[in-house]
């Protein structure tokens, strides 16, 4: 039966993939069946024609069985497994990270992998909400009318990639809703923003998820991108020792560029700050804070984000930063929250004397990424901004929750099941070492120093302590329980 509509779109669709046109006849041939009239059957149409035609697009796999070069380079890093090893387990796996650390390219690259392992093309969805409008239901429903033309449970298995995903009204609602109708269907979601990630989807996908975090990259990471050879994470420090003056030349340029990947090979400190500035600050402040996180104030949010940046371990006095911003103390909490939603910086507690917990009233902000201090601190640091903007990329590796301190002494970082693992970084030779006093209220298991290029052993009063260089720390040696997995 002619319908018209037909006519409508043969000239347009005659530019595009035969893919395309083949969906498109699949569709036609659903609307025919149904009742409606000649001007919503038309509008209908080409309406769902364009939304087909811009879902084909994030899919090229349909066509040609495997994904561009151009969106799947051929480094991974190593958050590539856990995603892998996810696919097996009957749960949602939600990736989130700052912006620009390569959450996209990791959903990119694990399609891949399910390709190479020879499952049909037309079983594997991406979808990305980051530039564009509508739902997952809507999304789901076109998907398995027109490309799958067989309900969802006829499949042995469905993979569901949705990037940005916190950018979709509702979404937790909507992807709970197909996880427990259809536990064939895996889906894995990323979002650079955790607002919501940390709320709703809190209440709605609770006991159904995997949650992986993906920090900016690790010093490692940075040499391998840069095709500089490195051994491999988790390696004895004796063999990344031999390499020092091979790899550690590299070290200030990647606390500069602070781990992006796409920072990797730019050597020019104007772009390097437009680039943070524009891509990753400004996009969340103006742009997620205040579409998602009701920010009125972004101005304020800003002044709160340099005065994190420029003094990375800082404590979060609220009154005072209230102070400094021109806010009062609920709005700068409310502030440090969002900030830390939006994965711009993130806190540390002060460990209690017993149990794993920490003070709310007393905690450390640090920003997300070195480069956040370079970029708003300047380029030229005196040697304490410097050891500051260390224990950022410290921090990011061994992945820490708290620290402590207590009548004047403290401990940078403290990690271990047991809180009984004491972490110092150590650049210069003035400040004092505080293990002894925190073995005073913990059953110290180990201790180490974080040093600038020495490695070896000291002593702290009673305690004694590892030194590790920091370089080989974040290029990846394997140094027993110096690292939250």
């Amino acid at each position: 039966m002619y319908r018209p509509g037909y006519s409508l779109l043969v000239e347009y669709i005659d530019t595009n993939s035969m893919q395309v046109w083949a969906y498109t006849c699949t569709y036609m041939t659903h609307m025919c069946t149904s009742r409606c009239t000649q001007s919503t059957y038309i509008s209908s149409i080409i309406y769902s024609f364009m939304e087909l035609l811009k879902i084909t697009e994030y899919n090229p796999w349909w066509d040609t069985g495997e994904v561009r070069k151009e969106l799947c380079p051929p480094y991974e890093r190593r958050m590539i497994y856990k995603i892998i090893s996810s696919f097996e387990v009957r749960s949602v796996t939600v990736l989130r990270g700052p912006r620009r650390t390569g959450k996209s390219t990791l959903l990119y690259q694990s399609i891949r992998y399910l390709l190479s392992k020879g499952i049909d093309p037309e079983h594997i969805l991406f979808f990305s909400f980051d530039d564009e409008k509508g739902t997952i239901t809507d999304l789901l429903e076109e998907y398995k009318n027109v490309v799958l033309e067989k309900p969802f449970d006829k499949f042995k298995k469905l993979y569901v990639f949705l990037d940005e995903v916190h950018k979709c009204k509702n979404w937790s609602e909507q992807v709970k809703r197909y996880y427990d109708l259809y536990p064939n269907i895996k889906f894995i979601l990323s979002g650079s923003v955790s607002f919501e990630i940390g709320t709703k989807a809190t209440v709605n996908l609770v006991g159904r998820t995997i949650e992986l975090i993906l920090n900016p990259m690790s010093f490692g990471e940075y040499l391998s991108l840069k095709g500089i050879q490195v051994p491999s994470f988790g390696k004895p420090l004796k063999q990344f020792l031999l390499t020092e003056a091979r790899i550690r030349p590299y070290f200030n340029h990647f606390l500069v560029t602070g781990g992006f990947p796409e920072l990797v090979n730019e050597e020019r400190k104007d772009r390097i700050k437009e680039y943070v500035l524009s891509s990753i600050v400004r996009r969340a402040v103006y742009g997620d804070l205040i579409h998602e996180g009701g920010i009125s104030d972004p101005e304020s949010m800003m002044a709160l984000v340099r005065a994190i940046a420029e003094m990375p371990g800082i404590l979060l006095n609220h009154d005072k930063l209230g102070s400094d911003i021109g806010r009062d103390r609920r709005t700068v909490s409310s502030y440090i929250s969002r900030l830390e939603y939006s994965m711009i910086i993130r806190t540390l507690g002060n460990i209690r004397k017993s149990g794993i917990s920490s003070s709310k009233k007393l905690r450390k902000g640090y920003p997300v990424s070195s480069a956040l201090t370079f970029t708003f601190k300047g380029f030229e640091l005196e040697d304490r901004d410097l050891g500051r903007v260390v224990e950022v990329a410290v921090l990011n590796e061994i992945n820490a929750e708290y620290f402590w301190r207590h009548r004047g002494n403290e401990v940078d970082f403290i990690i271990g099941n047991k809180g009984n693992v004491a972490v110092e970084v150590k650049l210069g030779k003035t400040r004092k070492i505080f293990f002894e006093q925190y073995g005073k209220i913990r059953d110290l298991k180990k201790a180490f120093v974080i040093s600038k290029q020495e490695s070896g052993s000291g002593r702290a009063g009673s305690v004694k302590y590892q030194t590790v260089p920091v370089w080989a720390l974040c290029a990846g040696a394997g140094v027993e329980d110096l690292r939250n997995e």
